[in-house]
């Protein structure tokens, strides 16, 4: 059985928007853009690298693919799991593939319930809030990996759904804190 792994920068408020660049995400007139670099440390970017090197497909929000296939593929070297992986995207709407291997989810939850029961490398999902959410309501999250950032960004994109959330207990496998502040912990469902 494959499982769903999801990661995500987090502040203390919930906010998963934009924590890498200023330009990164700004719907919804969004301008904390990049929250994160003020707490960037070698040993983070290491856990990160690592997270990066596993074998995996890529499950994505159409817009994080969108956004990932303009970049990534001429980033390889860095993250050469990525490149290889499939990639799927939830989208109700057939798209242009802008990033080989991709298949297109139009009925996410249904197709992941069937995707979860075979063989094959786990699904990673990076940012993608909308889907994440669904995965919430759907209990389809087998794994969460939050680095958990020491700032309140006040406004954005949340992790957890406001509405919709089943109630969840979560062990934790490991968790590290950082002198400045920032915690990366791996939860799993229990």
């Amino acid at each position: 059985m494959r499982k769903i792994i999801v990661f995500e920068h987090l502040s203390l408020d919930g906010v998963i928007q934009a924590p890498s660049g200023k330009d990164e995400d700004l719907s919804n007139q969004f301008e904390q853009g990049g929250w994160t670099a003020s707490f960037q440390h070698p040993e983070i970017g290491q856990i990160i690298r690592g997270w990066m090197h596993e074998d995996c497909s890529l499950l994505l929000g159409r817009t994080t693919y969108e956004q990932w296939s303009s970049y990534w593929p001429l980033h390889a070297d860095i993250w050469p799991a990525a490149d290889r992986a499939m990639k799927y995207v939830a989208t109700p709407h057939e798209r242009p593939v802008l990033w080989q291997p991709t298949t297109y989810l139009k009925h996410p939850i249904s197709e992941l319930e069937r995707l979860k029961q075979q063989d094959g490398p786990p699904f990673h999902v990076w940012g993608s809030s909308q889907l994440v959410h669904a995965l919430f309501q759907a209990d389809l999250i087998d794994e969460l990996r939050l680095i958990t950032y020491p700032v309140i960004i006040g406004s954005g994109k949340r992790l957890f759904p406001d509405q919709g959330m089943i109630p969840l207990t979560w062990d934790v496998m490991e968790e590290r804190t950082f002198p400045n502040g920032v915690s990366v912990v791996r939860y799993e469902r229990k």
